[in-house]
């Protein structure tokens, strides 16, 4: 009603001059109805307890704009809110500067006119809005230019977005003409009720104030929606001044200083020409203007008044008016104690020791994407999804910023890339290579071991050790068919960075970690899975895997470390290596070693047509894919009932083997079924209690559909059962051998692929 009154009045003015009437007659005509009150300085000045303001606006040059038009939101300090400032701050209506007149006075302004009821709107692009998820809005004020002394940049300007990264470089991304104005936070019951927050949330950030129902920052709404033709006017009992952002509280503020000086490391500079000649047109000055931002691999800019949200790439507009991001900040004590602490093996001093990553992965685990509010202080998770490891008694300052909340803590928020098992190689300079290849998505390792809640293992090699074995890692070998990984055989004078190679590496890693299980100690024996599905064995503190097999060496531990939250990590001495060997050549090695469990098995499988006695390769038991196998052997003695039964070629009546390879087709289509019905396609199964199901094998029956068997598992034993229900039991002295993606056992019966 109040814009169609002022729309009428304009065409009113425009039909006056177009006559050419007299001024009385353009003056009686333009004047504003008397039902929609005066504008906002002449309705303070007609209520009579706004003096002092009155007097400020005067000085902030804003009495003629708050007189005329324009349409505003006026948060008013009476004359006891005043008299209240200058007694604290010794100041008078004389004596307060042109520059706090203004930002006073700007802080006050609120664009757009809105009633109580309304404010706590959050408005979004082309709806009506949400009702009661707003408690900000934007203000006039905003700071624009500001001096800076770090002897390289003496004017600079506060990011209004947060920067982008990709390929190792910060993508500026300033909007020029977005003044980066400043947010004013009110609390409403409908807000409050909406939010799932109580009078307690307020009343933790402002304790010597009364919530009423609809306050503003620290000060109480005396009287609301007071009229005007220009807006809307809420007194208030206290007089605010411009909320300082995360920033500039963090500079304010001598408890985090330690804190300041490693965001300060990644703060970014970018002359702005767009500023630069603006302020050269507001000042005459010819000083450069700098885009003061943060790295973009930060949650966010700390400086930016206008709330991003992560999940979102782009800027959306009124974001900022339901919410904002928040920040614990440990003091000096804590952040000391900390970094101490993470810092043990890079002498627990300067975070500049260690790799850059470091540093944003320990400012991210203070940043919340969202308005972390005292009662859900302990349900909130931060920008990398972790919880808070405080308790609200190490919470020693609370504030509500222009652009979020923030908390002083006594005590760090745990990053869970540092007190996991992750955090152990992470933190170490002597294990660069185990951390690059962590931070490889593709291997699963990560996301794996940074859980507090989930125990792992983890065999670790030092640099050292990968050095001494020619491999290296190195980001400048990296391009479209090489990678940072290469190796260089003694033979060899030169690295070779293929793909091949990095892949070798990420195998070797990714057997290192035992997802599930923390080996407290390796002083028994024992069989475990790694996270790529192959099998590392321990004995008496010795390791094997598929490739000490081979060599004939163990694994030493040279050092355990058992500080983390979710497991223990052991260093070894040697490759965590596998075999290049196929399976046939260990179940070679196998009849020799143990000739009554499969000699037998052996001697047929060598025979017959789906062998390779070259490369040792059973058809169709790959290992150049990251399938897995499990080969179940009958003993000699299951293969001779095998035969007797018909299931095999030989002498029936005996069960002895044939004495030469068959020649007729039946016996070969026998010993082809037999090996491969006993051959599980797609899974390693050991005795650990784990894998329990019906699994298909590499046998497919004459209408080329699969063959099964069931697996019943326990800790020490393990039962096969084939389609006819018959059990074969694995040996477990003579089993759980470790082959190419395979691991081998002996049974003692056999299974029946009829």
């Amino acid at each position: 009603m109040i814009r169609f009154l002022r729309l009428t009045v304009l065409g009113g003015l425009l039909l006056v001059v177009a006559t050419g009437c007299k001024k009385k007659a353009f003056d009686d005509y333009y004047a504003a109805p008397g039902n929609i009150g005066d504008p906002i300085f002449q309705t303070l000045q007609e209520r009579g307890n706004f003096k002092h303001f009155t007097a400020i606006i005067t000085k902030a040059g804003y009495k003629d704009i708050l007189s005329t038009t324009g349409w505003w939101t006026m948060f008013a300090p009476n004359d006891a809110a005043f008299e209240k400032y200058y007694t604290a701050t010794g100041l008078t209506d004389a004596t307060v500067s042109d520059s706090l007149a203004k930002s006073i006075v700007k802080y006050s302004l609120v664009f757009n006119g809105y009633r109580q009821d309304q404010l706590s709107i959050y408005q979004t692009a082309g709806t009506a809005g949400v009702a009661g998820q707003a408690f900000k809005r934007k203000t006039a004020y905003y700071d624009w230019v500001q001096p800076f002394s770090d002897g390289v940049h003496s004017r600079i300007i506060a990011t209004n977005r947060n920067n982008g990264y990709k390929s190792g470089a910060t993508a500026y991304n300033y909007m020029d003409g977005d003044n980066n104005n400043k947010y004013i936070p009110y609390f409403t019951d409908a807000f409050l009720s909406t939010a799932g927050l109580s009078q307690s949330d307020y009343t933790a950030f402002y304790p010597n104030t009364t919530y009423t129902g609809f306050n503003v920052a620290g000060a109480k709404v005396i009287t609301k929606d007071i009229v005007s033709s220009n807006g809307f006017v809420n007194e208030i009992d206290q007089v605010i001044v411009p909320l300082k952002s995360f920033d500039q509280y963090l500079v304010s503020n001598s408890n985090y200083s330690e804190f300041k000086k490693l965001l300060d490391s990644l703060a970014l500079f970018n002359q702005d020409a767009y500023v630069t000649h603006n302020f050269f047109v507001a000042t005459g000055s010819n000083d450069q203007v700098y885009i003061r931002s943060y790295d973009g691999r930060l949650a966010f800019s700390p400086n930016n008044e206008n709330y991003q949200d992560p999940l979102t790439s782009s800027y959306i507009a009124n974001a900022s008016q339901s919410n904002g991001w928040s920040m614990v900040v440990p003091n000096n004590a804590a952040m000391n104690a900390y970094r101490k602490k993470i810092l043990a093996k890079l002498g627990g001093s300067f975070f500049k020791t260690a790799q850059p990553s470091v540093v944003i992965d320990f400012i991210n685990s203070t940043m919340w994407p969202s308005s972390l509010w005292p009662s859900q202080f302990k349900s909130g998770t931060n920008y990398e999804l972790e919880g808070t490891t405080m308790a609200g008694t190490d919470i020693a300052d609370k504030q509500i910023l222009s652009n979020g909340i923030f908390y002083g803590v006594n005590k760090s928020q745990e990053a869970n890339v540092f007190r996991t098992i992750y955090g152990i190689p992470y933190l170490d300079p002597k294990t660069n290579m185990t951390y690059q290849a962590e931070a490889y998505l593709p291997t699963g390792i990560k996301p794996q071991i940074t859980q507090p809640g989930v125990k792992n293992t983890y065999f670790i090699m030092s640099d050292s050790v990968l050095t001494l074995n020619g491999w290296r890692y190195n980001d400048a070998s990296a391009g479209t068919s090489t990678t940072a990984w290469g190796y260089k055989a003694s033979t060899s004078t030169s690295y070779s960075h293929s793909l091949v190679y990095r892949d070798i590496a990420l195998r070797m890693f990714e057997t290192g970690v035992l997802p599930g299980i923390d080996l407290a100690n390796l002083s028994g024996s024992g069989i475990i899975e790694t996270i790529n599905h192959e099998y590392i064995k321990y004995n008496n503190n010795r390791i094997q895997t598929s490739g000490t097999v081979d060599s004939g060496t163990d694994l030493r531990v040279l050092a355990t470390d058992a500080s983390a939250i979710n497991g223990t990590v052991y260093y070894v001495d040697g490759l965590l290596s596998f075999t290049s060997n196929n399976v046939g050549q260990h179940l070679q090695n196998l009849a020799a070693l143990y000739p009554a469990s499969y000699s037998s098995f052996y001697t047929i499988l060598s025979t017959s047509n789906i062998y390779n006695t070259s490369t040792k390769a059973i058809t169709g038991v790959g290992t150049s894919t990251d399938n897995n196998y499990t080969i179940l052997v009958p003993t000699n003695a299951a293969i001779s009932n095998a035969i007797k039964a018909g299931l095999l070629p030989g002498n029936k009546t005996t069960g002895a083997l044939p004495t030469s390879a068959p020649t007729a087709q039946l016996d070969i289509d026998l010993v082809r079924k037999f090996i491969l019905y006993h051959i599980i396609n797609g899974a390693s199964i050991v005795p650990d209690g784990k894998k329990a199901n019906t699994f298909i094998t590499m046998l497919t029956n004459e209408s080329g559909g699969a063959t099964y068997v069931n697996v019943t598992n326990q800790p020490g034993s393990m039962i096969i059962t084939d389609h006819k229900g018959v059990n074969a039991n694995v040996v477990v002295s003579t089993s759980n051998n470790l082959s190419n993606r395979t691991v081998i056992h002996s049974i003692d019966n056999y299974l029946n692929y009829n």
